[in-house]
C-alpha cells in the first residue's frame, strides 16, 4: 500500500541530507581537497528532483497549501542557485549562493516538522 504521507516524510528528510552533502561537498571544492563538481551535479539533479517528488507527494498526502507552496518557493530557490553561482557582474552577488544554501536548509527544515506532524493515512480496507 503506498503511504503519501510517510514518503513526504522520507522525502524531506531526503532533501536535508541531500543539502548537508552540498555543503561538505562544496567545501571539499573550495579548500582544494576536492573537484567543486560533485557539488555542481548532485545540485542539478537530487536539489531539483527531490523537491519535485515532494511536491507530487506532499499534494497526495493532503499536506495543505501553506507547505505545498513552502516547497514551490523551495524548488525556485534551488533553481536560483545555479544563476547566483555563476554571476559574474557584480562579484558580490555570487556570495548569494552561500547564504540562499542556508535559506534552503533552514526552509527544507520547517518542510520536515510539517511532514511530521501530518496524521497517517489511514490503511485500506482488505
Amino acid at each position: 500500500m503506498f503511504n503519501s504521507t510517510l514518503v513526504f516524510r522520507l522525502l524531506s528528510y531526503l532533501f536535508l541530507i541531500a543539502v548537508a552533502v552540498q555543503f561538505f561537498l562544496a567545501g571539499l571544492g573550495v579548500m582544494g581537497g576536492e573537484s567543486i563538481e560533485a557539488h555542481r551535479q548532485m545540485g542539478f539533479i537530487g536539489l531539483h528532483l527531490i523537491p519535485l517528488l515532494m511536491f507530487g507527494a506532499a499534494i497526495a498526502a493532503k499536506a495543505g497549501r501553506v507547505t505545498i507552496g513552502m516547497i514551490v518557493v523551495l524548488f525556485l530557490l534551488v533553481g536560483l542557485q545555479s544563476l547566483w553561482a555563476n554571476f559574474d557582474d557584480p562579484m558580490w552577488v555570487r556570495s548569494i549562493h552561500v547564504l540562499a544554501g542556508l535559506v534552503i536548509y533552514v526552509l527544507g527544515h520547517h518542510i520536515t516538522q510539517r511532514a511530521n506532524r501530518l496524521s497517517p493515512a489511514p490503511a485500506a480496507a482488505a
